[in-house]
């Protein structure tokens, strides 16, 4: 019988192989931990080698462990991070093995120079985003300029799931999700731009043919079957960015409903039937046939990672120190924390970095620790400021991601946000998402809304304190002045932080 589902997520710090049955009930489960490298400050990448080689040891794990699934396993869906580009020369091998990540800013300069060209808004209603280093488009012009002995072999270029689609089926495909986040689709037509090609110098078969996220784009080979022990023959989907299969996997996928996801992100995100347009508003084409309207706070889940090694080099675990955050008043007795570790997507000033502020002798680890938690909140009530700005008025949040798994965090942004928050009880998110859209794709559920019927059901909602509200207000005030008064500091520190010059 093949009733069970295999999922692959190829994310930014693990990838990740699951097996499911029909009802979202998780069989089985592998993963595999990895760090994002940094060369310098603003710089992220990863090997593409590295996600496929994790994903191969996920899937023979888990095969394993989980031996008498694998004759069940109907279809394979992968999600994965965004935007990392990679690049395949004519023969489909890598033309370097890098990718510049999502949160990777070094293509900003091509973006300031793309603006004072073209502006902020012209492309706005024709590419559905406003431009931002995150973007594959910017992250292409950059490598041209900055790798010339290499880009005459860029053939394909690639997003990070569908370089692992490409390794389990040698097909070339994307879906609408991540296309609408190269800076490179037309939203209306939902094809490549002819306009933006010309306009990055790039041409269309360098680019992936475009797939809805359910559509079977071929089956497993021999070969990925002898590197991954899957069976050759079965059917893989087109799968789609990890953001929307969390989406989708959370329930959120009508318009007017909106989510919290907070993951290495905090992605706040309201479905709409069209792209939200609006200079501080990214859009993403869902795995459904619907547009997501959503801000990013790029170290959402990552300021927390970061102060559980920074305060204690992970010899606490993160349950201990929510412990500590919890013994500590609303507010940290005075201490703000701003969260931009690794700057911003679309803030006046991208290179925008993070603070404590308010420090004083009594502050301890907990102290800090529930100033990271707040803080995140209180950076990302700005964002959803935004997308208030744009006429969206969610009356909750469905939250999702590791960061939906502790109660004090959603108790600090339902009253940050001034809004009850949903979890679900599945808590796997994102391999819910994917597990629907490939049995969408074989027949298993006979639409998306049927298979979230199936798979997402949610507990009762966190309201949000009336007292503690009204107080976080007059915190986020604070929060806001700080962050304007810090602006014009990022450009000095940027050239102090390269060090004393030789001579000085």
């Amino acid at each position: 019988m093949k009733d069970r589902i295999l999922t692959i997520d190829v994310g930014t710090g693990s990838t990740r192989a699951a097996i499911l049955r029909p009802d979202g009930e998780m069989v089985g489960f592998a993963q595999r931990e990895y760090d994002q490298v940094t060369p310098q400050a603003g710089w992220s990448e990863q090997s593409p080698s590295l996600w496929w080689h994790s994903a191969c040891a996920c899937i023979q794990d888990v095969l394993q462990r989980f031996a008498d699934e694998r004759e069940r396993i109907a279809a394979i869906g992968v999600c994965g991070q965004m935007h990392g580009t990679v690049l395949l020369d004519a023969d489909g091998e890598l033309v370097e093995d890098i990718s510049l990540l999502w949160n990777d800013k070094r293509s900003q300069p091509q973006v300031e120079a793309f603006v004072a060209r073209e502006g902020l808004e012209k492309w706005l209603a024709h590419l559905n985003n406003p431009p931002a280093a995150a973007w594959p488009a910017f992250k292409l012009a950059w490598w041209r300029e900055n790798r010339p002995q290499s880009w005459p072999r860029v053939a394909m270029v690639l997003m990070p799931k569908d370089y692992i689609n490409y390794r389990l089926t040698g097909v070339y495909a994307t879906d609408y999700s991540e296309a609408s986040c190269y800076f490179l689709m037309d939203s209306e037509s939902r094809q490549w731009s002819a306009q933006a090609l010309a306009l990055f110098g790039l041409r269309r078969d360098q680019l992936p043919d475009l797939r809805l996220s359910s559509d079977i784009i071929g089956e497993i080979t021999p070969q990925a079957a002898a590197l991954t022990g899957l069976p050759a023959g079965i059917p893989v989907v087109a799968g789609t960015s990890d953001m929307a299969a969390t989406l989708l996997g959370s329930g959120v996928f009508e318009p007017g409903t909106a989510s919290d996801s907070t993951g290495t992100s905090t992605l706040l995100t309201v479905v709409a039937r069209q792209p939200l347009l609006h200079p501080r508003v990214n859009n993403l084409h869902l795995a459904n046939p619907c547009w997501g309207g959503f801000t990013i706070l790029d170290a959402g889940g990552d300021a927390v990672r970061w102060a559980r090694l920074a305060l204690s080099e992970n010899q606490i675990s993160h349950g201990e120190l929510l412990k500590a955050a919890a013994s500590v008043p609303a507010g940290a007795e005075g201490l703000l924390f701003l969260p931009y570790l690794t700057g911003e997507r679309l803030g006046d000033h991208t290179n925008s970095r993070a603070q404590f502020f308010g420090l004083q002798r009594k502050h301890r680890r907990g102290h800090l620790f529930r100033a990271v938690l707040e803080g995140v909140a209180f950076a990302s009530w700005r964002n959803l400021r935004q997308l208030r700005e744009c006429g969206q008025q969610p009356e909750q949040m469905i939250a999702s991601g590791g960061g939906a798994r502790g109660s004090l965090w959603l108790q600090i942004k339902a009253a940050a946000y001034g809004l009850p928050i949903l979890r679900t009880r599945n808590q796997e998110n994102g391999t819910t998402g994917c597990a629907i859209i490939a049995g969408v794709g074989v027949g298993m559920y006979q639409d998306f809304a049927s298979g979230v019927r199936q798979t997402v059901q949610f507990d009762s909602p966190i309201l949000p304190d009336p007292r503690l509200q009204a107080y976080y207000m007059a915190c986020c005030e604070v929060f806001d002045t700080l962050y304007q008064q810090a602006a014009p500091l990022y450009n000095r520190l940027d050239a102090l932080s390269a060090g004393p010059v030789d001579g000085d």
